[in-house]
């Protein structure tokens, strides 16, 4: 057993040794040797001054990614805002037009002819898809036959979910 603990003391003394000898170099014993010691050392430093620029620009990135991480945030909120202006925007028109639509209703059928035919024709069509058919298909046979087609085909067309553009 003491051969046993003499043994590793032994070892482990040789091992301090050693790793003391690597530690502390020996001087240089020739130009060769020099030149390969000051190449290495070079190439040491080259690696510790990359290593950190590497750490800066690794610093640098993180913070570009925040920022853009907290941009990119305000925009989804931005942009949800605008869908919800934009709904609101597209709902008010919705009324204004089914509105409009119920004036032209009362008027008669050849003067709201006559003012439909000078309307964008979306908006002229959206006014006619939100009217009583009966009133609607009076005012298209007071059009003249162009404008009548132009609208009609048009209306077939025509969705519910188009987002009205006047």
């Amino acid at each position: 057993m003491k051969i046993l603990q003499f043994s590793i003391v032994a070892l482990l003394l040789s091992v301090a040794l050693a790793s003391a000898a690597v530690k502390t170099e020996a001087p240089p014993t020739s130009v060769e040797e020099r030149r390969i010691r000051s190449a290495i050392e070079e190439q040491y430093n080259q690696l510790q001054k990359e290593g950190d620029q590497l750490k800066v620009e690794q610093m640098e990135l993180k913070t570009l990614k925040q920022e853009v991480d907290k941009k990119l945030v305000q925009m989804q909120s931005l942009r949800q805002e605008l869908s919800l202006l934009l709904n609101r925007k597209q709902a008010e028109e919705g009324k204004r037009v089914t509105e409009l639509s119920k004036i032209y209703e009362k008027m008669s059928s050849v003067k709201a002819a006559d003012l439909i035919k000078s309307l964008k024709p979306k908006l002229a069509i959206e006014l006619l898809a939100a009217m009583n058919k009966k009133n609607a298909g009076k005012i298209l046979d007071n059009l003249d036959r162009k404008t009548a087609t132009k609208l009609s085909a048009g209306f077939t067309e025509f969705s519910v979910d188009q987002t009205p553009s006047y």
